[in-house]
């Protein structure tokens, strides 16, 4: 059953054209065969989609919408079949195996890549002005456009498990990413425009994710390191008066510190270090805003023995000394 003020959308993963037919079938639009919009006072949804060659397109999608959009995606395990997506303009939520993850644009997480084998939901924020783009494309489509990569494409993706990357947007994509959502909101010459920008933005996509993995900075993320990290993370959130042992926390996992340490930026884009120290900071100041604790209670409750490091750390963190934030309460 749908959440009230909810759009939802429920598709098998694949080419953008099941989009667009979900749609269409839920709230209407005007469609042409590559496209549909859908507009009710100020909101507005638009779904497209252009073929650079056979078994390799570019969809782009363009939600302003009263009501939150989720779009559910079943696996479609197609093996050979990948998805790279980027967004544009502001921030999409996703569930990977009902772990949540956001890609937004302007940050480290801007572009999201992935097999469809894995159940994989997208939450658009209501009134959000949402703006991404994705290449869906075959393997072998893939080896007819670029040859010269197929072996970095069996890098990203060696096996038939269900695999995903997160990682940044640099300033010369971000260039041609805006230009390709510019064309794609005009009248004159829209499919020529978008075509070409798109086959501009896929190879500089690509020699970007080759840097990466040449300096081995792009990491893929299973399904079990989702669930991995997300246990992390919710020990971290709980357990504020003891000190991180990453070398612990690998032991009890059965991973390598060094694994642990780059899966935990590739999700949350922070080292584990500063997401506890902020996770702590966070507590403290909620804590010291009801008024019901005093500032050397709450850092020797956190796990702090000097009350003078507990302050140094919650004003470079929070911005205000502790003792502030007691008497705004």
């Amino acid at each position: 059953m749908n959440k009230p003020n909810t759009l939802h959308l429920k598709v098998k993963e694949g080419t953008t054209s099941t989009y667009l037919d979900e749609l269409e079938k839920t709230v209407g639009g005007s469609r042409e065969e590559n496209r549909l919009d859908y507009q009710v006072g100020n909101s507005q949804l638009s779904i497209s989609y252009y073929k650079l060659i056979p078994e390799f397109e570019v969809g782009l999608a363009q939600f302003n919408y009263h009501q939150e959009v989720i779009v559910e995606r079943e696996p479609d395990e197609l093996a050979d079949y990948f998805h790279f997506n980027m967004v544009n303009q502001g921030q999409i939520k996703q569930h990977i195996d009902n772990q949540e993850q956001y890609t937004e644009a302007g940050a480290s997480n801007g572009i999201f890549i992935y097999n469809g084998l894995f159940p994989l939901k997208s939450f658009f924020p209501a009134k959000g002005n949402t703006q991404s783009m994705a290449f869906k494309f075959s393997k072998q489509a893939f080896a007819k456009l670029m040859p010269e990569a197929v072996e970095l494409l069996n890098n990203l993706f060696p096996n038939t498990e269900p695999l995903a990357y997160h990682t940044a947007i640099n300033t010369e994509l971000a260039k041609v990413l805006k230009e390709l959502f510019y064309y794609e909101n005009s009248d004159f010459g829209r499919t020529p425009f978008v075509m070409s920008k798109g086959l501009e933005l896929f190879p500089l996509l690509i020699k970007s994710l080759k840097n990466q993995l040449d300096k081995d900075e792009l990491n893929g993320l299973h399904i079990d390191d989702y669930n991995r990290l997300m246990e992390i993370k919710e020990m971290l959130q709980t357990k504020f008066d003891q000190k991180i042992n990453i070398q612990a926390i690998s032991d009890h996992y059965a991973i390598s510190p060094s694994k642990l340490k780059r899966d935990f930026k590739s999700l949350f884009d922070v080292s584990i270090y500063k997401f506890y120290t902020r996770a702590k900071m966070d507590e403290a100041y909620r804590r010291l805003q009801t008024g019901e604790y005093s500032v050397t209670e709450v850092g020797f409750d956190l796990g702090y023995s000097s009350l003078s490091k507990f302050s140094e750390m919650f004003k470079k963190v929070i911005g205000v000394n502790p003792s502030d934030v007691i008497t705004l309460s």
